[in-house]
């Protein structure tokens, strides 16, 4: 039967994508299909040097001799394509820079850029070297989505009008591990760039049509009134020192907000801030606020009434991460009753606290598993508890797609090949800092882990859908 282009191309987009580079070989039809999809988002690694064992976080030069081959090879081959194939540069959609090299060196980058007609998302991950302003003019100004994890040059950004999605830089990194780790990784060189950044004047030349914006805590007094009416996304990162000056403008003026992120060295004190009236941001949809474990080493209950009392009520909120390592039990149980009741919650991420739980408390946190989780993320502090129930319990939820667990102080006595095996709906599972596809197409499971370049420096794009990707960020 004859099928129009228009058709195979939807058929092809469903297809998994560990599945679509043998389509490459198919037919030139199916070939062009497949480019589209494999090449839409890509990433080019500048790496090398003293640099390099820091962005790997290894000390084995080997291991890293032989991936820096790999990635500045891949890199080279891709930049090549783009600047002598306008077909192939019509389907790069989003491009990603991770610049951790001892030298200065960029190859191809300007020209690459003067060839992409149809980007969308930029990103510059690293200081190694900086995004320079030379470069930064060259972003086409069809880019929509800026994300400047580096130098910012405030004059070379004015072109750059239609970007609605713009991140600051932010010191925090999450580099791939399968222990635990309950404090945060700070990067010195981004947060010399991150602190020193004149946000109001990259605002001024960007911010007409802004939805989304990332930035330090100090930076909230510098966005205006008039950009805080217009954003819709919030993620605010509070590093060493960082007070929440200036947080009530957002919750006076930030009237259209659906997705707030608090991350950071937080302290009890940013807890009774948060205030306690569901009417406050009526149409917020997904909130996260997330703690390392050291800061913020006791949590009063007088935060937990100001975090329990934002939270009662909001029936819209279909998004939710609550990672506090301080919270005792008396405290992680208010929340679970809370959680109970917000009916819509399809992403649920919780960090149980600081008490090893019981499996009577495992219990009660599986009861509280909503059936409509398409992504879920467990933090447990397990002190030799049956976890078999809680694994039961979610093999039970029909939509879940994601599932990742972290075990708080020991690593969590769980085979993911098991759990994969039971929960039959999963198509990505995680342990700790690791994550791992799932491959169910042959008569065996197939779990491939990801590599950890790819975990430290992963993208929304990367992830089978958004609420995957926001679920994992800032782990």
């Amino acid at each position: 039967m004859f099928l129009p282009p228009e058709v195979w191309s939807q058929i092809v987009l469903n297809i998994p994508s560990s599945h679509v580079s043998p389509l490459l070989h198919v037919s030139r039809m199916f070939h062009e299909f497949a480019i589209a999809i494999l090449f839409s988002a890509i990433k080019i690694y500048f790496i090398g040097g003293h640099s390099a064992l820091q962005m790997l976080n290894t000390f084995h030069e080997d291991f890293v001799q032989d991936t820096v081959e790999k990635l500045m090879t891949t890199s080279w081959a891709l930049l090549r394509h783009i600047t002598r194939l306008p077909s192939f540069a019509k389907v790069v959609r989003s491009i990603t820079v991770v610049a951790f090299a001892d030298s200065q060196s960029i190859f191809e980058q300007r020209d690459a850029l003067d060839a992409l007609p149809n980007l969308q998302t930029f990103r510059w991950i690293g200081t190694r070297p900086g995004l320079s302003e030379s470069l930064a003019k060259r972003i086409p100004p069809s880019v929509q989505t800026l994300d400047l994890q580096t130098y910012v040059s405030t004059y070379s950004l004015g072109h750059l009008g239609n970007v609605t999605r713009l991140s600051m830089p932010t010191p925090f990194f999450y580099p791939d591990d399968e222990e635990a780790h309950d404090d945060m990784v700070i990067d010195e060189n981004l947060w010399d760039c991150s602190s020193s950044i004149d946000v109001r004047e990259v605002l001024n030349a960007v911010s007409q049509n802004l939805q989304s914006l990332v930035i330090l805590t100090q930076h909230i007094t510098q966005v205006s009134i008039r950009v805080c009416n217009t954003l819709r996304v919030l993620e605010i990162c509070a590093a060493h020192g960082s007070s929440f000056t200036g947080l009530d403008l957002v919750f006076r003026h930030a009237v259209a907000l659906e997705s707030l992120t608090v991350v950071g060295y937080l302290d009890d004190e940013t807890l009774s801030l948060l205030p306690e009236d569901s009417s406050v941001l009526p149409h917020l949809n997904s909130f996260r606020i997330s703690s390392d474990g050291i800061t913020l080493d006791h949590i009063s209950d007088t935060g937990i009434c100001a975090l329990l009392g934002f939270l009662r009520g909001r029936s819209l909120l279909r998004r939710l991460y609550l990672r506090l390592p301080a919270a005792h039990w008396s405290q992680t149980s208010s929340i679970l009753e809370v959680i109970g009741d917000l009916d819509g919650l399809e992403v649920l991420g919780l960090h149980t606290g600081y008490d090893p739980l019981s499996d009577l408390e495992i219990g009660m946190v599986a009861k509280i598993l909503s059936k409509k989780l398409r992504a879920l993320h467990l933090a447990l502090n397990w002190g030799g508890s049956d976890l078999l129930p809680l694994i039961d319990s979610v093999a039970q939820l029909p939509l879940l797609s994601f599932f990742h667990l972290y075990g708080v102080v020991t690593r969590l006595p769980l085979l993911l090949v098991d759990v994969a095996s039971e929960v039959k709906t999963l198509k990505m599972v995680g342990l700790n800092r690791a994550l791992w596809d799932i491959n169910r197409a042959g008569p065996e499971l197939i779990l491939t882990k990801w590599p950890r370049w790819k975990i430290k420096f992963c993208t929304e794009e990367e992830f089978c859908c958004e609420d995957d990707a926001w679920l994992f960020k800032y782990n």
